[in-house]
């Protein structure tokens, strides 16, 4: 493009008296602002009065329209321009540097200056950082979503069907919606990052069906569990005698600590998310006596603050870690052979990374054990392990309020989508769920 024209300035911003500037128009007036690298300027046959922002780290030169004919007006109120300028990035080459994971934190941090102001709950806040961490960015990330400038009218539409083969309830769905609008609007309104007229509107939600308690997430029942659990303990075999096949051994490998994470959900009851993060530093195990004086083991996990209900500590079947544990220390991995571990060590370990086996990983091998146990159409997910968690403890009349407190969740919640559900109150052989799968921990 050719340079038209020749822009001077003092040679209190730059040193020099002239700068080059590639626009097919030329400059009518020129005007001080009393800041270095910045000036009111006008351009012949325009009518507005524009600001002109020099970047010595880029040597790249903006003008942002100040919308106003008005010199006076303009030389009062220039920095709200600049202002606004600089919330949304800068010049678009350094927007494009500003990842919406940055907006994603940004977000989530004005959330907790909101807690501390007294206007909103703890809790609230970490609804919102965990509907954000464990879906909202992985699906803005999955959607090729970088920057704010990538976003447009139709970019999020698809949120609720690309969640919902995931076993994740509509009232979950729908609530992440909320809050991802929440996100936009703050973008658009406070931030003044996004333009208005690429905000993605009325954002398409699931459509809630009547009998909420039983569309999602099913407890295994009876004939179920048995097919399912028959069909993970072939899934964890590998006779070893007849293959040396290093990738083979290595696929076994993920396969036992797949096993180990289903039985680790059974007999906890955790949210797939809080049993990913725990470390080995938040489990133990103890020798326990029980009221008929046999001697078992008392598992302790500690649930961390990064969840959706928060800290707290749980009680679960001992020999289930130490059975987790046991499977680093007395199963090497084919090619890393025995993993090094200490306090800060993911239970769920993936050597290749050094971070936690991802959920999405867990989920495909549970497809296959699904399919492999002739279950698929019947709704099971990595989240039925919960339900049939709270299922088998009710059936066993364990209190509400006792299973509540051990879950992080609410008596009430599990009053309304389990007390009195057909499946529950017809599935006497939930009572044989695992009982004797480790003859010794009873």
């Amino acid at each position: 493009m050719p340079l038209d024209f020749l822009v001077t300035i003092s040679d209190e911003d730059s040193g020099n008296w002239s700068f080059f500037i590639a626009y097919k128009v030329k400059l009518a007036e020129k005007h001080d602002t009393g800041q270095e690298g910045i000036k009111i300027i006008k351009f012949e046959k325009r009518n507005s009065y524009y600001l002109y922002i020099y970047d010595p780290e880029t040597r790249k030169v903006s003008t942002p329209s100040l919308n106003s004919e008005n010199l006076d007006w303009c030389q009062r109120n220039w920095f709200q321009t600049y202002a606004s300028f600089q919330k949304k990035g800068g010049s678009p080459k350094q927007r494009k540097k500003v990842a919406i994971t940055t907006k994603l934190k940004a977000y989530v941090e004005h959330q907790w200056q909101r807690t501390k102001r007294g206007e909103i709950k703890e809790s609230t806040y970490k609804t919102y950082n965990e509907r954000i961490t464990n879906r909202i960015a992985p699906f803005i990330k999955a959607k090729g979503v970088n920057s704010v400038s990538d976003i447009n009218r139709q970019s999020f539409q698809d949120y609720a069907t690309y969640h919902s083969n995931k076993g994740i309830s509509t009232s979950t769905l729908n609530s992440d919606i909320t809050t991802l609008e929440n996100f936009l609007a703050w973008l658009t309104d406070e931030d003044d990052s996004l333009d208005a007229n690429r905000k993605p509107r009325d954002i398409k939600r699931q459509r809630q069906v009547k009998d909420f308690r039983a569309e999602a997430n099913p407890a295994f029942t009876g004939e179920d569990w048995v097919a399912f659990k028959d069909a993970l303990l072939r899934y964890e075999y590998l006779d070893e005698s007849w293959t040396d096949d290093m990738e083979e051994r290595e696929r076994w490998w993920y396969r036992k600590a797949f096993v180990n994470f289903i039985f680790f959900q059974w007999h906890s009851g955790s949210r797939n998310h809080e049993t990913l993060r725990l470390r080995y530093g938040d489990v133990k195990y103890e020798e326990y006596t029980l009221p008929n004086g046999k001697t078992t083991l008392r598992g302790i996990i500690k649930i961390g603050r990064d969840t959706k209900r928060g800290s707290r500590t749980s009680v679960i079947n001992g020999w289930q870690i130490k059975r987790t544990l046991d499977h680093f220390h007395q199963f090497n991995h084919p090619v890393w052979l025995q993993v090094s571990t200490n306090d800060d060590t993911p239970l769920f370990l993936n050597p290749r990374t050094g971070n936690s086996i991802h959920q999405e990983t867990f989920r495909g091998h549970f497809k296959n054990v699904i399919k492999a146990a002739g279950l698929q159409g019947k709704g099971y997910t990595l989240y039925s392990l919960r339900s049939t968690h709270i299922t088998n403890q009710l059936l066993n009349k364990v209190y509400i309020e006792d299973i509540a407190r051990n879950l992080g969740t609410s008596a009430e919640m599990i009053r309304r989508h389990y007390d009195g559900v057909a499946n529950i109150l017809k599935s006497d052989e939930l009572l044989k769920l695992n009982k004797h799968y480790y003859k010794d921990n009873d």
